[in-house]
Protein backbone atom coordinates (compact mmCIF):
# COMPACT_ATOMS: atom_id res chain seq x y z
CA UNK A 1 0.00 0.00 0.00
CA UNK A 2 1.19 3.28 -0.82
CA UNK A 3 2.24 5.86 2.47
CA UNK A 4 0.92 9.14 2.58
CA UNK A 5 3.53 11.71 2.03
CA UNK A 6 4.72 13.28 5.21
CA UNK A 7 2.84 16.31 6.50
CA UNK A 8 4.99 20.16 6.05
CA UNK A 9 6.19 21.51 8.88
CA UNK A 10 6.89 25.21 9.22
CA UNK A 11 10.10 26.07 9.84
CA UNK A 12 11.36 27.50 13.08
CA UNK A 13 10.03 31.09 14.13
CA UNK A 14 7.65 30.85 10.94
CA UNK A 15 4.06 31.08 11.57
CA UNK A 16 1.23 30.00 9.05
CA UNK A 17 -1.53 32.30 9.98
CA UNK A 18 -1.90 35.90 8.31
CA UNK A 19 -1.66 38.21 11.42
CA UNK A 20 -4.80 40.14 12.01
CA UNK A 21 -5.06 43.44 10.26
CA UNK A 22 -4.81 46.60 12.34
CA UNK A 23 -6.57 49.56 11.97
CA UNK A 24 -6.02 51.78 9.33
CA UNK A 25 -4.61 48.74 6.95
CA UNK A 26 -8.22 48.02 5.30
CA UNK A 27 -7.85 50.50 2.48
CA UNK A 28 -8.56 48.09 -0.15
CA UNK A 29 -12.59 48.54 0.44
CA UNK A 30 -12.49 52.60 0.12
CA UNK A 31 -9.79 51.94 -2.75
CA UNK A 32 -12.41 49.67 -4.33
CA UNK A 33 -15.17 51.93 -3.77
CA UNK A 34 -13.53 55.23 -5.49
CA UNK A 35 -12.45 53.35 -8.64
CA UNK A 36 -16.02 52.07 -8.82
CA UNK A 37 -17.42 55.31 -8.56
CA UNK A 38 -14.64 56.51 -11.08
CA UNK A 39 -15.55 54.08 -13.45
CA UNK A 40 -19.05 55.19 -13.33
CA UNK A 41 -18.69 58.79 -13.62
CA UNK A 42 -16.77 57.95 -16.70
CA UNK A 43 -18.96 55.99 -18.21
CA UNK A 44 -22.31 58.16 -17.74
CA UNK A 45 -19.67 61.22 -19.74
CA UNK A 46 -19.18 59.24 -22.39
CA UNK A 47 -22.68 58.14 -22.93
CA UNK A 48 -23.71 62.07 -23.12
CA UNK A 49 -20.54 63.28 -24.72
CA UNK A 50 -20.14 60.59 -27.27
CA UNK A 51 -22.54 60.95 -29.12
CA UNK A 52 -22.23 64.69 -29.68
CA UNK A 53 -18.93 64.13 -30.88
CA UNK A 54 -19.68 61.48 -33.32
CA UNK A 55 -22.51 64.07 -34.42
CA UNK A 56 -19.80 66.32 -34.96
CA UNK A 57 -17.78 64.30 -36.85
CA UNK A 58 -20.17 63.33 -38.99
CA UNK A 59 -20.62 67.18 -39.78
CA UNK A 60 -17.09 67.52 -40.91
CA UNK A 61 -17.06 64.29 -43.07
CA UNK A 62 -20.46 65.52 -44.79
CA UNK A 63 -18.44 68.92 -45.27
CA UNK A 64 -15.19 66.81 -46.51
CA UNK A 65 -17.66 65.25 -49.54
CA UNK A 66 -19.01 68.15 -50.59
CA UNK A 67 -16.07 69.96 -50.63
CA UNK A 68 -14.75 66.84 -53.11
CA UNK A 69 -17.78 67.71 -55.22
CA UNK A 70 -16.60 71.21 -55.70
CA UNK A 71 -13.75 69.55 -57.79
CA UNK A 72 -16.58 68.36 -60.81
CA UNK A 73 -19.55 70.98 -59.97
CA UNK A 74 -19.20 74.73 -60.24
CA UNK A 75 -22.53 75.54 -59.09
CA UNK A 76 -21.59 77.27 -54.85
CA UNK A 77 -25.25 77.87 -54.19
CA UNK A 78 -26.23 74.64 -54.91
CA UNK A 79 -23.43 72.85 -53.28
CA UNK A 80 -23.85 74.92 -49.74
CA UNK A 81 -27.80 74.17 -49.68
CA UNK A 82 -27.32 70.29 -49.85
CA UNK A 83 -24.94 70.76 -47.51
CA UNK A 84 -27.32 72.48 -45.19
CA UNK A 85 -29.67 69.86 -45.97
CA UNK A 86 -27.18 67.34 -45.05
CA UNK A 87 -26.47 68.84 -42.19
CA UNK A 88 -30.03 68.84 -41.03
CA UNK A 89 -30.10 64.81 -41.17
CA UNK A 90 -27.14 63.97 -38.86
CA UNK A 91 -29.21 63.98 -35.74
CA UNK A 92 -31.66 64.96 -33.55
CA UNK A 93 -31.88 66.10 -29.84
CA UNK A 94 -34.79 65.89 -27.80
CA UNK A 95 -35.68 68.86 -25.82
CA UNK A 96 -38.13 69.58 -23.12
CA UNK A 97 -39.53 73.29 -22.90
CA UNK A 98 -40.96 74.84 -19.55
CA UNK A 99 -44.67 73.45 -20.22
CA UNK A 100 -43.64 70.00 -20.43
CA UNK A 101 -43.80 70.07 -24.03
CA UNK A 102 -41.15 67.20 -25.56
CA UNK A 103 -40.05 67.98 -29.57
CA UNK A 104 -36.80 67.27 -31.27
CA UNK A 105 -34.52 69.78 -32.71
CA UNK A 106 -31.84 69.09 -35.31
CA UNK A 107 -28.29 68.18 -33.79
CA UNK A 108 -26.59 70.23 -36.42
CA UNK A 109 -28.92 73.30 -37.51
CA UNK A 110 -26.91 75.53 -39.98
CA UNK A 111 -28.63 77.74 -42.48
CA UNK A 112 -27.10 77.95 -45.71
CA UNK A 113 -26.36 81.40 -45.04
CA UNK A 114 -24.46 80.95 -42.27
CA UNK A 115 -21.83 78.57 -44.25
CA UNK A 116 -19.00 80.20 -45.34
CA UNK A 117 -17.44 78.48 -48.94
CA UNK A 118 -14.27 80.76 -50.38
CA UNK A 119 -13.43 78.95 -53.89
CA UNK A 120 -9.87 80.47 -54.44
CA UNK A 121 -9.15 79.80 -58.15
CA UNK A 122 -6.20 82.03 -58.64
CA UNK A 123 -3.96 80.00 -56.36
CA UNK A 124 -1.78 77.14 -57.27
CA UNK A 125 -3.49 74.61 -56.49
CA UNK A 126 -6.66 76.38 -56.77
CA UNK A 127 -8.30 75.72 -52.70
CA UNK A 128 -12.09 76.00 -51.64
CA UNK A 129 -12.33 76.77 -47.45
CA UNK A 130 -15.39 75.91 -46.01
CA UNK A 131 -16.24 77.62 -42.42
CA UNK A 132 -19.05 77.19 -40.12
CA UNK A 133 -20.15 77.37 -36.71
CA UNK A 134 -23.11 75.70 -35.10
CA UNK A 135 -24.01 75.34 -31.11
CA UNK A 136 -25.30 72.05 -29.52
CA UNK A 137 -27.48 71.72 -26.99
CA UNK A 138 -26.07 68.81 -24.87
CA UNK A 139 -29.15 66.82 -22.31
CA UNK A 140 -27.86 65.19 -19.45
CA UNK A 141 -30.14 62.48 -18.19
CA UNK A 142 -31.06 61.59 -14.50
CA UNK A 143 -30.03 65.14 -13.51
CA UNK A 144 -32.17 67.23 -15.73
CA UNK A 145 -29.44 69.66 -16.72
CA UNK A 146 -28.57 71.08 -20.00
CA UNK A 147 -25.55 72.87 -22.07
CA UNK A 148 -24.94 74.51 -25.20
CA UNK A 149 -21.47 74.30 -26.81
CA UNK A 150 -20.18 75.59 -29.81
CA UNK A 151 -18.73 73.83 -32.61
CA UNK A 152 -17.06 74.83 -35.67
CA UNK A 153 -15.99 73.63 -38.57
CA UNK A 154 -13.35 75.07 -40.50
CA UNK A 155 -11.78 72.73 -43.60
CA UNK A 156 -9.47 73.88 -46.30
CA UNK A 157 -9.41 71.46 -49.62
CA UNK A 158 -7.39 71.26 -53.02
CA UNK A 159 -10.16 71.27 -55.34
CA UNK A 160 -7.61 70.82 -58.44
CA UNK A 161 -9.16 68.20 -61.40
CA UNK A 162 -6.37 65.26 -61.54
CA UNK A 163 -4.81 64.29 -64.44
CA UNK A 164 -4.68 60.66 -64.82
CA UNK A 165 -2.17 59.20 -66.90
Amino acid sequence: MPSSPAPLVPARGATCSRAPARPGERGSAWVSFLLLVALAAASYLAWVWLPVYADHYQAKQATRDFMNRAVKDRNDAALVAALSAQLLRIGRVRLVDEEGNVYDVPAVDVPPEAISWERDTSSRPPMLRVSFEYERTIVFPFIDRTTVQRFSVDLENDISVPVWD
